[in-house]
């Protein structure tokens, strides 16, 4: 039986990690293309693709799936050179942080019969290039799809079954609504670690030192400020107007959080501080609506080595969804964040590490 043809535009971290996710499921035929020689040469040596194409109209001629993994501001005059070489029936998606902007200037390029549906995967990496190519990238992350109303429903259920081979969690929002709320969560997050970083540069030259006292609380949150800045000037400028609504937002909690101070209103600080917590403390039960439900628990850890890894032999023979260091300080140990599929693994789980003698505590609440 003729396998799916898939044509991937683009060998970079998000386009790559694609290719590998998807030669490994064995159900489709993964073609590639990138301006670079030695990305296309690295895609096949990574398994990232069956087939480099020779020629761009070549790779998307005969496709009845064309993946954009191009920048942004590239992806416009893309679809202008080849929109004459898509054959009939064709999805069309790309894997840009924007949508608005590119839902209404990229339908009426398109040849009739020819359907693009935006595509935004909510997952990635400090580094960027094949060579930091992933296939596992895509597990348990939201998937974004921002399809119009005239797409028919089966072109969009092939493009979440397809997200679904490669281990995401599709999620169908309108472009304006994804704009926004990415703007909200990735976006202004990489703005204001940028800042923060240039702040405490800025003081480490008035008082050296300053950087060196940084721990783990700083490199969490400024970790995504190592991002290609030419990337991300591309996003803030093609999210230009929802991350400036955004920005104003984060200005006017700030300027709360500021005339608090000044006040010594510390009552109310605290409770600011309150309301964050609470709210991030239930992030994966508020998500359940974006984010298939996952089942977690926190256990404490002690700072001396092999202890992530007895926790997970322990548990060798259930099958954990995700895994993440909350906190970890040098002599003190830490906390380690477990999810799994289903309630009756979570209590095995629990059962499991509690009869090691290993603090529990179950996400949202308290289990005996």
């Amino acid at each position: 039986m003729r396998m799916e043809r898939i044509s991937i535009i683009g060998l970079g971290l998000i386009g790559g990690s694609l290719g590998m996710a998807l030669c490994r499921t064995n159900q489709v035929w993964v073609w590639g293309y990138d301006l670079s020689d030695q990305a296309c040469v690295e895609a096949l040596e990574r398994k990232a693709v069956h087939e480099v194409a020779s020629d761009f109209q070549t790779a998307i001629s005969e496709a009845d799936l064309v993946i954009l993994a191009v920048p942004v501001e590239k992806i416009k005059e893309v679809i202008k050179e080849s929109s004459s070489f898509f054959r009939s029936g064709a999805i069309i998606t790309d894997v840009a942080s924007t949508k608005g902007r590119l839902a209404r200037i990229i339908p009426p390029l398109l040849p009739r019969g020819v359907y693009y549906v935006g595509g935004h995967p909510m997952t990635g990496a400090e580094r960027s290039g094949i060579f930091a190519a992933d296939p596992f990238l895509f597990q348990n992350a939201v998937y974004l799809l921002t399809p119009e109303e005239n797409i028919p429903r089966q072109i969009v259920d092939k493009l979440c079954h397809l997200i679904t081979m490669v281990g995401g969690l599709p999620l169908l929002l309108k472009p304006e609504e994804h704009d926004l709320m990415v703007a909200v969560v990735s976006h202004l997050p990489h703005l204001l670690a940028a800042a923060l970083v240039n702040v405490a540069a800025r003081f480490n030259q008035e008082y050296p030192g300053t950087l060196s006292l940084a721990a783990g609380g700083f490199h969490d949150t400024t970790r995504v400020a190592m991002g290609s800045p030419s990337l991300w000037r591309e996003i803030f400028n093609s999210n230009r107007t929802s991350l400036l609504k955004v920005i104003k937002e984060f200005t006017e909690e700030l300027q709360g959080f500021c005339s608090q101070l000044s006040a010594k209103e510390m009552e109310l600080v605290e409770k600011r501080l309150n309301q964050a917590a609470v709210v991030r403390s239930e992030l994966p039960a508020k998500n359940k609506g974006f984010l298939t439900l996952l089942y977690e628990l926190v256990v404490v850890i002690e700072d001396r080595p092999g202890t992530i890894a007895e926790v997970t032999g322990i548990l060798k023979d259930l099958n954990i969804k995700d895994i993440e260091i909350l906190r970890v300080r040098e002599g003190e140990g830490g906390t380690l964040r477990l999810a799994f599929d289903d309630e009756q693994t979570l209590g095995q789980a629990v059962s499991l590490l509690r009869a090691r003698d290993f603090t529990v505590r179950v996400r949202g609440k308290e289990r005996g």
